[in-house]
């Protein structure tokens, strides 16, 4: 490792499971003192079990209060904040949008969009300090649409949007802002409405690499964004999906 992150402070969302937890393992790698805030204790505390660089902090980020004291509590415990990762969220098949319902609408909507909305709210002030980084994952289907995704997309588009507006805001006052948008990755989120077993090798042979894709894969540029090595880049979306959307 060439310790990229050396003596930094890193919150990462989403952090018990799937891509989170991946790049919270490599953040601390990297010499990152890492915190990871998901709704699920015991998956946390899992994931932080993993290196003594890494802690658990509960914490829903729809919740604008659950936010606010998991940031509030991370630079009270390193000192500052410089890079916010932020990976939560949740996904939802609706094959006829006019089934969905106000409640399902309002809950995705409200994880994906509002969670991003809150702990950016509360980081930007302390990453301005540090003159820090954002990185907000989004999607593929941020860029290109697919059936039976319609909230899903609508969430992550508007993170994207997010992710472009307050690059334009946040540059002057030092503060990078960008997203990593994954293609189709194995991790639960696969998994939810549908029998991904099934149609893996038929996924797997649509893409020009011919696989889907791991949490892995999604590492090394989850830490270009978050590090120097992307110092004069700011409002872009790295799409990582295997090559799917240059077809």
């Amino acid at each position: 490792m060439s310790r990229r992150l050396e003596g930094k402070s890193c919150l990462v969302t989403g952090g018990g499971t799937g891509i989170g937890r991946a790049v919270a393992r490599r953040f601390a790698a990297e010499g990152a003192r890492v915190a990871l805030m998901g709704r699920r204790a015991d998956r946390l505390e899992e994931a932080a079990a993993e290196s003594e660089a890494i802690s658990a902090a509960p914490g829903d980020v729809s919740v604008a209060d659950d936010a606010r004291r998991v940031v509030h509590g991370v630079v009270g415990r390193h000192g500052g904040l410089d890079v916010l990762f932020h990976a939560a969220g949740v996904i939802r098949r609706n094959e006829r949008l006019e089934e969905t319902t106000d409640e399902e609408w309002n809950h995705d909507i409200g994880v994906n969009l509002g969670g991003a909305f809150n702990v950016c709210r509360f980081a930007i002030p302390h990453l301005e300090r540090s003159h820090g980084a954002i990185v907000l994952v989004a999607s593929q289907l941020a860029h290109v649409a697919a059936p039976g995704y319609v909230t899903y997309a609508v969430g992550k588009g508007a993170v994207l949007a997010l992710a472009r507006s307050l690059a334009i805001d946040l540059g002057p006052r030092g503060v990078r802002v960008n997203a990593l948008s994954p293609g189709i990755v194995d991790t639960d989120f696969a998994y939810i409405g549908r029998d991904f077993d099934a149609v893996r090798d038929q996924i797997a042979a649509s893409l020009p690499l011919r696989r889907v894709g791991t949490t892995e894969d999604m590492v090394g540029p989850a830490l270009f964004l978050a590090s120097d090595e992307s110092a004069w880049m700011t409002g872009q979306s790295l799409v990582v999906d295997g090559g799917s959307i240059a077809q």
